[in-house]
């Protein structure tokens, strides 16, 4: 019986001395963080590709209103109080909308997009100037776009059933003088 005791006991030994496979455990408790980094670090980088597609998208549609507007519309506004004034196209859809709703599209393919477009206003103001302008009011276009952002990881990350990272609400707007036809 103590030889046999002796025995298990000397293999036992040998067992805890080998090194063969340290590595490969070593690499599978390495591997899930490394590609839970990777990822995060991909997602963020498709959110943020998004959210200056939507940046640029309301920067164009400021743009395109700056340049179709007529440049008389504050014409025989006496008072210089800059109220501000929705322009809307009738029953058309918004152009400003898809504007910014076209540059949003170029980060859409397999994967689902981190930045939703929510809303899409846009106004002028006409501003009395104080002489650096040829006019005496002179209108001003702002185009500005709320944006909801959704956190890589959110939806996967819940204590007790409600999400840790909840989705960014935020708007993005552009102003410019405009020049009319």
């Amino acid at each position: 019986m103590r030889c046999a005791l002796a025995n298990h006991l000397r293999r036992v030994r040998q067992f805890c001395r080998r090194d063969d496979g340290v590595a490969l455990v070593e690499f599978a408790l390495f591997l899930p963080v490394f590609l839970l980094a990777f990822f995060v670090i991909v997602e963020f980088g498709r959110t943020f590709f998004s959210f200056q597609g939507a940046v640029s998208g309301v920067r164009d549609a400021t743009r395109y209103a700056a340049r179709t507007l007529d440049s008389d519309v504050c014409e025989g506004e006496t008072d210089g109080a800059g109220a501000v004034i929705n322009i809307s196209r009738g029953g058309s859809p918004d152009v400003f909308y898809t504007i910014v709703e076209r540059n949003l599209i170029n980060e859409v393919g397999v994967l689902p997009t981190n930045v939703r477009l929510r809303r899409v206003v846009s106004s002028y103001r006409c501003v009395v100037s104080e002489g650096t302008y040829r006019q005496a009011e002179v209108p001003i276009v702002r185009v500005r776009a709320r944006l909801e952002i959704i956190l890589p990881l959110g939806d996967v990350l819940e204590l007790n059933g409600r999400p840790v990272l909840n989705n960014i609400i935020t708007e993005v707007d552009e102003e410019s003088r405009v020049f009319g036809l």
